[in-house]
């Protein structure tokens, strides 16, 4: 039986709800990741921030479609609107939930949330709850390639 841990990431950035949006861009580019988990200060999973809670708080159109005469405006009304909210804090942004696979968690199991609830990122917790990793489509892809060479028709 194959588990999350192994295939999963074990190593990863993550944030605090007292940690600004500022710091949380800067950790999301240079982990080139779009969401990071939010954890308390034990390290225990509490929710996510998404790039994507942050840009809808800036860009005016709230992601619409732009007419290409007015991209300029809006990048430089979301650089004015970014400064604003720069120094908030992650709590005031993120989503709480528990939506996390423990590291114990069968593979199939997983496939199945990804490919059912469109989840592109999952992350891992053991089984208190403390963050241990994540796991993304690709680390499914790679499940399914070692099922599909280790059981053959």
């Amino acid at each position: 039986m194959s588990l999350v841990r192994d295939y999963m990431i074990g190593t990863m950035s993550s944030v605090t709800p007292d940690d600004s949006i500022k710091k949380t861009i800067i950790i999301m580019y240079r982990a080139e990741l779009s969401v990071l988990p939010v954890v308390d200060h034990q390290n225990r999973f509490i929710g996510t921030i998404y790039s994507n809670n942050i840009l809808k708080n800036i860009i005016p159109e709230s992601f619409g479609f732009l007419d290409s005469s007015r991209i300029f405006y809006e990048v430089n009304e979301a650089v004015e609107n970014l400064k604003s909210v720069k120094d908030e804090t992650v709590d005031k942004y993120m989503l709480r939930n528990r939506d996390a696979v423990q590291e114990n968690t069968n593979m199939k199991k997983v496939a199945d949330i990804m490919l059912s609830n469109k989840e592109s990122l999952l992350f891992v917790v053991n089984e208190k709850g403390y963050l241990r990793g994540y796991i993304e489509r690709s680390h499914l892809l790679h499940y399914l390639l070692d099922e599909a060479e280790n059981h053959p028709a």
